[in-house]
């Protein structure tokens, strides 16, 4: 992951980042760590849920409050009518 930034592991922002990144220039990669990180887009968000499990379930709860904005329409249920 550290070949032209660095990540730190303990950061949200910076493991989202490295997933963004890696996704985005992924057929720049070498082959082998194309076979790493697995194919787009099952066994890549595999290699890294299996070693940041609640990675992703993290951020889908804390952009919630970002709900109503139209851009995250599509990953989150419309609020309940009152």
């Amino acid at each position: 992951l550290r070949r032209f930034r660095t990540y730190k592991g303990n950061s949200v922002r910076d493991l989202l980042r490295a997933m963004r990144n890696k996704k985005h220039h992924y057929h720049e990669l070498p082959p082998e760590v194309q076979d790493t990180l697995g194919e787009l887009p099952e066994g890549f968000v595999g290699y890294f849920t299996s070693r940041f499990p609640r990675l992703l379930m993290h951020t889908h709860a804390a952009l919630q409050i970002y709900a109503y904005e139209r851009l995250f329409h599509p990953y989150y249920l419309p609020p309940k009518a009152k």
